[in-house]
């Protein structure tokens, strides 16, 4: 059985469902409680355009040399010109 949350991994328990990464989660919530848990993941994973080029900026003048990096796609799959 695939955990209910991630829907990738195994179960943690035959009686369980949520894998051992999930079940974390599940955990931090129920301490902390579940809106502070998704405020902390929106003001850390979510970043709108002007944080991403912010971000991009940063990166391209401490990397200077580094001309492997490419700019990550917009939401709609293409590139930003």
């Amino acid at each position: 059985m695939t955990c209910v949350m991630c829907e990738k991994k195994a179960v943690e328990n035959w009686f369980g469902s949520f894998c051992a990464e999930c079940r974390q989660i599940k955990n931090l919530g129920n301490v902390y409680g579940f809106d502070r848990v998704l405020e902390i993941l929106k003001k850390c994973c979510i970043r709108d355009e002007s944080q991403l080029e912010k971000k991009i900026d940063n990166h391209k003048k401490d990397n200077t040399g580094d001309e492997s990096y490419t700019k990550p796609k917009t939401r709609s799959g293409r590139a930003s010109p």
